[in-house]
C-alpha cells in the first residue's frame, strides 16, 4: 500500500517515515501537493533493480509501414483467403491440425 506524506512531516520525522516504508509499503513525498520521492525498503529496491536489469534488453519495435510491408501483407492475407476458399468444410481445429 502506498502511502502520501507532506515533505515537511518527512523532516521532522524521518525514521518514522522509514519505518512506516518497510512495514507499509512505499511512501510518496509530497511537495507543494505534487509527489517528488519516493523512499521504498531496500528489499523492494533491489527487486525493482532486478527488474529493470531483466528489461533491459528489450526493445520496442514499431510496426513496418513501408510500401514494401504493405504489399507483403496483401499477398499474405490474399494466400490465406486462397487457402480458406480450397477448404470451405474443413472447422477451424481440423485446419489448424493439418
Amino acid at each position: 500500500m502506498t502511502v502520501q506524506i507532506k515533505s515537511s512531516e518527512a523532516q521532522q520525522n524521518f525514521g518514522r517515515i522509514m519505518d512506516k516504508a518497510l512495514i507499509e509499503g512505499d511512501v510518496v513525498i509530497e511537495r507543494y501537493g505534487e509527489p517528488r520521492v519516493v523512499i521504498i525498503g531496500y528489499k523492494r529496491y533491489e527487486e525493482l533493480l532486478e527488474a529493470e536489469r531483466s528489461l533491459s534488453g528489450l526493445y520496442v519495435t514499431y510496426p513496418d509501414t513501408s510500401s514494401e510491408a504493405r504489399q507483403k501483407g496483401r499477398i499474405l492475407a490474399e494466400k490465406v483467403r486462397q487457402e480458406y476458399k480450397a477448404t470451405p468444410d474443413e472447422s477451424l481445429e481440423e485446419g489448424m491440425r493439418s
